[in-house]
């Protein structure tokens, strides 16, 4: 009895241990993924910028505006704002401010009674700004993350772990200090004088779409208080949309672009005002072109048809071909097709804006795997051969390589790389002495990992 009660301590105690190894072992998992988060932190927070910051008051409000750009989801984003004073005339007196901002006519916009500010209105304030977004990582910037972190295995958990902490926590939330302090209401001297700007001093635009201009307005409260026009290039703009502290000029790039030159007019001094900027028109491109106009049965692909200086909402996909019964559209950039059954082809167009990119179509063909394909390199002046093997499918390999005959020894693998879906696996050998004569047959069998098979002979002279 004694026995058996001492064996029982003795697994109770191991068990024990393994459930303390376990827990051990599974909070060693959870801080190296929160150790992967916090490195891709700073590369997270630059997927968004602020951008076009304007302050604007009239006789009792006070209006914050800016522009938040970035790889995140479409009206995803919140942003809180916080005013601090932080003034060499005041000192040992803390005052803060806060505001929601909201997103009006495409810029975010604070908007506050200047009471708010107390007597402090003519007094600088640093201003933080509380962003809180779903983020939408592009492949582009997995890329990158391979190439910064040299693995797209890490690259691919970061992914996973910001994602996993979005469920959790409903977004993603970064602060961001703004450089230069606000003044609500600055003295005399201080008034910002009206301005009329282009953000860039060239725009590139893809060839047959509408594009968007913003040109930023400065020095005014409200749209009445100051009227723009274009005065250049107005064979370039199909629109302009008036407001502040964004106006934007629409247009077609029907032709080779060129300059455009707008004029402001600020009402209560007549205060005028000129912008430039130039427009360059290009072909639309693929951001990553695809690289498999052959696919298989019985498998799955995933092809991305993002276009190169263009947000990926803006981007559709329809797929057509003889193996989908009806055109369908995608909302987005990304389409998986398969596993198909049947041969055929596919046809996908990329569609910006819900137009066709007529340059941007991509067609590919349903095949049905194929065995093995086998190719030899020879060593000048020398016995030794190159066996190059070509599988294919996205997880097919070579299994077995049988030599058969007119082999010295055995073929060793010397390379392996994937290039989409097809793998080129290299192998070398010696070609063997024949019985008689100077030319030899070499005889290779090649299984892949879906059991086809494929034979080869030939013959080559050999060298003594």
């Amino acid at each position: 009895m004694k026995k058996v009660e001492v064996y029982f301590l003795i697994n109770l105690g191991a068990i024990l241990s393994l459930f303390a190894i376990e827990g051990e072992l599974g909070e060693y998992m959870r801080r190296q993924d929160d150790i992967l988060l916090e490195v891709a932190k700073d590369k997270l927070e630059s997927m968004v910028t602020v951008e076009n910051i304007n302050s604007l008051h009239s006789d009792s409000l006070y209006k914050f505006t800016f522009d938040v750009e970035g790889e995140y989801e479409k009206n995803s984003v919140e942003v809180k704002t916080k005013f601090t004073l932080n003034d060499t005339s005041v000192t040992d007196f803390e005052y803060d401010v806060l505001a929601d901002a909201f997103l009006i006519d495409g810029s975010y916009v604070a908007e506050l009674p200047l009471s708010k500010f107390d007597v402090y209105q003519d007094k600088r304030f640093d201003v933080e700004l509380s962003i809180g977004f779903i983020p939408n990582i592009s492949q582009q910037t997995l890329n990158n993350w391979e190439i910064i972190f040299g693995s797209m295995k890490i690259a691919s958990t970061i992914e996973k772990n910001i994602s996993d902490k979005v469920s959790r926590d409903g977004s993603f939330t970064m602060k961001r200090n703004l450089d230069a302090p606000i003044t609500p209401v600055p003295m005399e001297g201080q008034k910002t004088d009206f301005f009329v700007i282009f953000d860039k001093k060239r725009y590139t635009v893809l060839k047959g779409l509408v594009w968007e201009i913003p040109i930023t307005i400065g020095g005014v409260f409200s749209n009445k208080d100051f009227e723009v026009s274009v005065t250049g290039g107005n064979d370039m703009i199909s629109n302009l949309n008036q407001g502040t502290p964004r106006t934007t000029l629409i247009g077609v790039a029907a032709n080779n672009g060129g300059s455009i030159e707008v004029t402001g007019i600020r009402k209560r001094d007549s205060k005028v005002v000129n912008a430039k900027t130039k427009i360059v028109v290009v072909e639309p491109q693929w951001a990553s072109p695809p690289d498999m106009s052959e696919i298989y049965t019985g498998e799955k692909y995933k092809f991305d048809l993002r276009v190169k200086s263009l947000s990926r909402d803006r981007v559709s996909v329809r797929l057509s071909g003889s193996l989908q019964k009806a055109p369908k559209n995608f909302d987005n950039s990304e389409i998986s097709v398969g596993p198909y059954k049947e041969t055929g082809d596919l046809k996908l167009e990329t569609l910006v804006d819900g137009t066709v990119l007529k340059n941007l179509i991509y067609s590919i063909e349903v095949k049905k795997l194929p065995p093995p394909s086998i190719t030899y390199k020879r060593r000048p002046g020398t016995n030794e051969l190159t066996l190059e093997v070509i599988t294919y499918g996205k997880n097919n390999a070579v299994d077995k390589v049988f030599p058969i005959g007119g082999i010295s020894g055995k073929p060793f693998e010397i390379d392996s790389r994937k290039y989409g879906n097809r793998k080129v696996t290299r192998y070398r050998f010696e070609i063997s002495r024949p019985a008689f004569g100077s030319i030899q047959s070499v005889k290779i069998k090649i299984k892949d990992s879906n059991g086809l098979m494929r034979d080869s002979e030939n013959e080559f002279e050999y060298f003594e």
